[in-house]
């Protein structure tokens, strides 16, 4: 059992206010709109008048929806709209009463109640921001009209969910994944929960109505399934709050965390709305410190009093007397309590257990036959399964232990010795400068993480980096943001301020690029973008083939090439790591053995240098200022000595693929990678291997 600290949560649905135990299924609010939609649609009466409504006088018409109602179901998931969309849209329906000749316009929201149960008023106005309230208007109408001819609440609520556009909404967002997605899972969830339980409603009263079905979903004190509710294993542990236990015992009881200032907690239960004050006859007096002390000691008795045989009652106790210390109720159950201070004598959970004993079964200073003992405990461990034979502790069995078996080993190599070696640029830097290991789970295993939305933001400024430089996009920033604005929302991002702050940052890499774009950098004009290339070099004794994609190929006037790799990364090399890029180099020795000769007309054009364009990164002052990208140029690699690096790369990477060599190297690149968990050069990950 928990202290009384967060015994119990509240849960606003469906217009009342409910207590949901801590350890129940709580549904999303969001389903209870289809509900709520349902009852508007049922009733027939002229609601009643609001007091914001009282100034145009006592018999202004609100229409059968209501004004409260309306506005609920026009900014939840079956109107769409939000606070905007329905100022607007009041803005015009009160401008539309004047035009009519009303002196004195209702207020706002009175119309947009009148509106949405007279919903072809709206057919008049903008649909940028009344589309929502006239669909919405004619949905509600129909429902209303189904549930008149003696539809069931099942199908008045499939009339409401099929009817709107937030399904699509939510199967987008599902498949999409992250937050969103789960959230959208949710949501499903909780929506499916709403139509079973309307399905065992009519089967039980026999079609009584959806006022009924209404009533009795607001009547539930549990936003659950009840019939449903999982049984309760006999051999198992029950973890609960107090609150959960009254009515039930057990032979053991466990009331864990019994410290000062959590049990009892003198502080107020309330938030700033002072839900706690209200009551069945209005609002009530909060509890005094006295009070408090008295329900605390109640709720530690009930929690002390569900064990039959044995109960159990701990705390900490900190050495400094500003410490944790135990609570004041461990002195009123008239037992001396017992301290207990160093490390427990044996584990306190299933892995901490499987560890232990695993440990002693090799430790050659046990004795045998507590290694003996060991290893039975850990075959009665591996032995347990449950209802559908599934292993409950798998980790028991020493299958699946690490390092029992020797290393397996292929008889035949990965690689014939006598074919190139087909590698990327960015693949020669993480084999030649960074890590191999890296490299081989990542490209060989295909075990790295999916693609980040830094990958997609990247992704989405090449797109249209390339779609303006082939011409096929004018180099207009608006029409630029309205091609990313088409695809933005398909990014995952953690939450929707880092996306407005990417979009943002995305506005200002395209900025940039457009002024790069439109600067004269010597004469040079672009002749391909998106470039493949495909090209064997050769390496000393090896035969390396290079495949990959130039951003961009230039031309200056003296006919050379330049290329150009666009970064959207948040860092940039030095200028000696510029001087020796491997991505750099590759590119142009691609150049020098006829990768771009088609771009040239056919002409062998000579390498006149390679660049990286930082989009993400404004320039130096002296170089132009945050308005245009970083670029940092490697100068032509000539035939001669000033070029031999690139091939002692290129052999080193080749090497290391082919004699299958993959050693952790540890570096800056270990703060990205994905295997730090289980890489020998990493703490974290010596415990895996080792």
């Amino acid at each position: 059992m928990a202290g009384s600290a967060g015994t119990a949560e509240t849960a606003e649905t469906a217009g009342s206010i409910k207590t949901v135990a801590a350890d129940e299924t709580v549904e999303t609010v969001e389903a209870d709109e289809l509900a709520q939609a349902a009852d508007a649609a049922e009733s027939a009466e002229p609601a009643e008048v609001p007091e914001s409504a009282g100034a145009v006088g006592a018999g202004v018409d609100v229409g059968w929806v209501g004004v409260e109602a309306a506005l609920t179901l026009l900014t939840s998931p079956l109107g769409g709209m939000d606070a905007a969309d329905l100022r607007r849209l009041g803005r015009a329906l009160r401008d539309e009463e004047r035009a009519a000749g009303v002196t004195v316009p209702a207020p706002s929201d009175v119309l947009l109640a009148r509106a949405l149960a007279e919903p072809e008023r709206l057919v008049a106005h903008d649909p940028a921001y009344a589309r929502g309230a006239q669909r919405l208007g004619l949905l509600l109408r129909k429902t209303r009209e189904l549930l008149q001819g003696g539809g069931t609440a099942e199908e008045a609520l499939w009339a409401l969910w099929d009817g709107t556009p937030w399904p699509q909404r939510l199967e987008r967002n599902a498949r999409r994944g992250g937050p969103a997605g789960r959230n959208a899972d949710r949501d499903l969830d909780a929506v499916c929960a709403l139509f079973d339980t309307a399905s065992r409603a009519e089967e039980r009263t026999g079609g009584r109505g959806a006022l009924n079905f209404l009533e009795q979903l607001e009547a539930e004190d549990i936003a659950a399934d009840t019939l449903t509710r999982r049984a309760t294993r006999r051999e198992a542990v029950r973890l609960m709050t107090a609150h959960r236990s009254k009515g039930l015992e057990w032979q053991l009881v466990v009331v864990a965390g019994v410290q000062e200032g959590l049990w009892p907690d003198l502080r107020r239960r309330g938030s700033l709305l002072e839900a706690d004050r209200i009551g069945r006859d209005g609002l009530a007096e909060p509890l005094g410190p006295g009070s408090l002390l008295a329900e605390e000691r109640r709720l530690f008795y009930v929690a002390a009093t569900r064990a039959r045989e044995r109960l159990v009652v701990t705390a900490v106790k900190a050495p400094a007397e500003d410490g944790d210390q135990p609570s004041r109720f461990l002195t009123e159950l008239g037992v001396t309590p017992k301290d207990v201070s160093g490390r427990p004598r044996r584990p306190l959970s299933v892995p901490a257990l499987v560890a232990e004993l695993r440990a002693t079964t090799v430790d050659p200073d046990a004795s045998p036959a507590l290694r003996d003992a060991a290893a039975r405990r850990l075959a009665r461990l591996a032995a347990l399964t449950d209802e559908d034979d599934r292993p409950l502790v798998p980790a028991a069995h020493p299958q699946r232990w690490w390092g029992l078996y020797e290393p397996t080993r292929s008889s035949v190599p990965l690689r014939d010795r006598n074919r190139p070696v087909t590698l990327s640029g960015s693949a020669l830097d993480q084999l030649a400068n960074t890590c191999s290991l890296q490299w081989f789970l990542g490209r060989e295993v295909k075990a790295d993480a999916p693609a980040t939305a830094a990958q997609g933001f990247g992704n989405v400024v090449h797109v249209l980096a390339d779609e303006v430089a082939s011409g096929r996009t004018p180099a207009d920033l608006a029409v630029l943001m309205e091609r990313l604005d088409s695809v933005w929302d398909a990014l995952a991002f953690d939450a929707p301020w880092k996306s407005r702050q990417e979009k943002d940052n995305a506005r200002a890499a395209l900025e940039r690029f457009l002024r790069w774009h439109t600067t004269d950098r010597g004469g040079r004009a672009a002749v391909a973008t998106e470039h493949d290339f495909d090209v064997t070099l050769e390496a000393g004794e090896y035969a390396v083939r290079i495949r990959g994609s130039m951003d961009r190929v230039e031309a200056d006037p003296q006919g050379r090439a330049y290329v150009v790799d666009f970064k959207t990364g948040k860092s940039a090399p030095t200028k000696d790591e510029v001087a020796r890029h491997p991505q750099l180099a590759v590119y142009q020795l691609a150049v020098r053995e006829g990768a771009v000769d088609e771009a040239f007309d056919g002409t062998r054009p000579a390498p006149g240098g390679a660049e990286l364009v930082h989009l993400r990164q404004g320039a130096a002052v002296r170089d132009g200022g945050a308005t245009v990208p970083k670029v940092q140029g490697q100068e032509p690699l000539s035939p001669g000595s000033s070029g031999e690096w690139v091939g002692d790369l290129l052999a080193t990477a080749a090497g290391r693929v082919l004699d299958e060599r993959f050693a952790p190297a540890p570096g800056r690149h270990c703060g990205h990678c994905s295997f730090r968990s289980s890489c020998s050069a990493r703490p974290e990950g010596r415990q895996t291997v080792e």
